[in-house]
Parts: C-alpha cells; sequence; structure tokens
C-alpha cells in the first residue's frame, strides 16, 4: 500500500449530505496533510440508456458535473489555498473507486445514518472499498461534528496488521498536532446494543488471574508501539487496555476522538480482537470518522 509522497486525498462524492460531509473532512485532511484533493463522481446511468422517469428532458451528464462542481466549490470554502481536481466518471462505482484508490493517499467515504437505528450504514460500495481498496478508507458518519478534541485513537492487538494501523495513526496524530490514545481490548462478553456475545458466557476469573492478564496485555500494547513512538516522538501517547465487547469498548474510548483507526485484512473482518460482524459494528455506531487500514500482502501472510 505504498502510495507516492504527492498521491492526494480521494473522495467520492453523490451529491448527497453523507458526501458533503466527507468533502469537508478530505478538505480539512488534505490541507493539514499538505496533499491535492481529488474528487470523483462515478455513475452508471448512462450504461442503461435510461434516465429516472418522471423527469423529461433529464441529463446525467448535467447532472454530474453539478454534482462535481458542487463538491469542488464546498472544498475550496474550507480549505482555499487546496488544490483540488475534480471529475465525474461513466462506469460501476466500485471498479471506478478501486481503480482511484491505487493512486491515492487515503480514498474518504460518506456513511448514511439510519434513524430509526441510530447507525450508520456504509453501502454496498463502501463495504467493497473496506475489502479491497489499495489505500486506506476513511468512513465518514453524516452528522455535525463537535468541536476538535484534539485526539486520535487506534486500536491494536499485537497483530502486524494492528501495527499497520497504528503507523498510519501516529502519523494522523503528528500532522494534525493531536494527542493518540492507543487501546488495546481483552476478552469479555456483552449482550448490549450490538447483539450477542461473540463467546458464550464463562465462569469469571479470579482477580489475580484478570490483574495477570490485564498487565500481560499492558506489556504486549507498549511493545507493539514501541518503534512507532520513537518514530514520531512528538506525538503524546496514551496507553489504554480495556476490556469487554471489541465494539463497545473501541466505540467508547473514541467517544472524545477526532479519529478511530483500525485495521482490516480485507477479508470481510478485522484482524485479531476484531472479528466478523465487528468490523461493520465498529463503523456503524462510531462516535467519530473511522479510518480501516488494510494489511500488507506481506504483513496479512
Amino acid at each position: 500500500m505504498a502510495q507516492s509522497a504527492n498521491a492526494p486525498v480521494v473522495v467520492a462524492v453523490n451529491g448527497t449530505p453523507a458526501s458533503e460531509r466527507a468533502v469537508d473532512w478530505a478538505a480539512d485532511d488534505a490541507r493539514l496533510r499538505g496533499r491535492g484533493l481529488r474528487i470523483v463522481y462515478a455513475f452508471d446511468w448512462p450504461l442503461y440508456h435510461a434516465v429516472p422517469r418522471g423527469l423529461p428532458g433529464f441529463d446525467v451528464y448535467e447532472f454530474a458535473r453539478r454534482v462535481v462542481d458542487d463538491a469542488r466549490r464546498r472544498a475550496l470554502q474550507r480549505a482555499p489555498d487546496l488544490a483540488v481536481d475534480a471529475s465525474h466518471v461513466t462506469g460501476d462505482p466500485e471498479p471506478v473507486l478501486l481503480m482511484e484508490s491505487q493512486k491515492a493517499h487515503s480514498l474518504v467515504l460518506g456513511a448514511h445514518r439510519t434513524t430509526a437505528m441510530d447507525v450508520f450504514l456504509p453501502d454496498s460500495t463502501a463495504l467493497d472499498m473496506l475489502m479491497f481498496a489499495s489505500c486506506p478508507v476513511v468512513v465518514v458518519p453524516d452528522r455535525e461534528p463537535g468541536p476538535s478534541t484534539d485526539r486520535v485513537m487506534v486500536g491494536v492487538d499485537g497483530s502486524a496488521t494492528a501495527l499497520t494501523a497504528a503507523s498510519w495513526a501516529f502519523e494522523a496524530a503528528d500532522v494534525r498536532g493531536s494527542a493518540l490514545r492507543v487501546v488495546t481490548v481483552g476478552k469479555g462478553s456483552s449482550r448490549m446494543r450490538f447483539g450477542a456475545p461473540e463467546m458464550p458466557a464463562r465462569v469469571r476469573a479470579d482477580q489475580t488471574g484478570e490483574a495477570a492478564a490485564a498487565e500481560e496485555a499492558r506489556r504486549m500494547l507498549s511493545e507493539s508501539i514501541a518503534g512507532e513512538r520513537a518514530r514520531w516522538p512528538r506525538v503524546r501517547v496514551e496507553e489504554v487496555v480495556e476490556s469487554g465487547h471489541p465494539v463497545e469498548a473501541l466505540c467508547a474510548a473514541a467517544e472524545d476522538c477526532d479519529l478511530m483507526v483500525v485495521g482490516s485484512h480485507g477479508r470481510g473482518g478485522f484482524a485479531g480482537m476484531l472479528l466478523g460482524s465487528v468490523s461493520r459494528n465498529v463503523i456503524s455506531h462510531s462516535p467519530c470518522p473511522v479510518t480501516v487500514v488494510r494489511a500488507s500482502r506481506t504483513a496479512s501472510g
């Protein structure tokens, strides 16, 4: 996933409020990193030689131009000196954005709120990007962001995948001048709003065993990020060991953060502490934008 030094931040747009939030985040991030911003609207209506019913004279190309022009104006309002390239591409969004990801520093997408459940659900395009994109993917929730807390959070579990995520998070914290909260989650179970526990209930370990497990988790956490701490000496680090359901623990730890970073193998789930449906729930329930950093082929085996 090595991108060139001048690779742009790419944001996918479609004219919805969710994509406008994504443009805001992407413009700010590109400005902080000193990178360009590329705005892409991929649409496939012309491939079917049809227009929406009830809209005589509707021009899909004119609509596409309006979408990217509005996004460009929005980005420049936030960062007037930003180098912005905007284009609309005829084609299925998934392959278009996968191609874009090969030349991007990161790919930014918006997630729509499902108000009945108060969650954010990435669509099929976003899920494909999370699994197969060649660069980190940022999912931005469609809600008004609060004031900056100057804190980035990353989840680690001692794996090579998590180390890749930690490396990205240290850099993100450095360019923002933010503190970095590094969180590891021990085993546990829960029956709260994220559904049934991933593991069956077990007899509670005695306090001595719990203390030993927590100490081992702290040791693993410290050792796994030692190299990154030396590489980014300006970043103030908070080391946190949590227990319980991974989604609940990570989302709770991100409540006062501007960004959450997690690692993924790119096979539909995260490595180690994040398994199966938990990967989607982290994004759906996170109180802040989430960056998903896929492991390199070397790291993931």
